[in-house]
């Protein structure tokens, strides 16, 4: 089956063709959205420019700490899968 030059093909989702900082870009985009809206409607909402000037800064600090968790998380189980290998290996001997 080949797909057009252009085309998305039916059995991926639309967000998998798009450029990576096209992606980042919305990301941060629906971040920064979301965290105006949960500053402004939330339990003690503030005032509209308050939360925009929040959110500003709020959305790319999310979005670093998620990327700063990934990395963490990752290095972590690569650790534990090096350990493992090891342990077993000093079991076996």
């Amino acid at each position: 089956m080949s797909v057009a030059p252009g085309a998305v093909s039916a059995g991926y989702p639309a967000c998998m063709k798009m450029p990576k900082p096209l992606k980042i870009a919305l990301l941060l985009l629906g971040v920064y959205v979301l965290s105006v809206l949960m500053l402004r409607f939330g339990r003690n909402g503030m005032e509209w420019d308050r939360a925009l000037l929040i959110g500003l800064v709020m959305a790319p600090v999310v979005l670093l700490w998620s990327h700063v968790r990934d990395r963490v998380d990752e290095g972590a189980s690569t650790r534990g899968r090096r350990w493992r290998r090891r342990w077993q290996e000093k079991r076996q001997t």
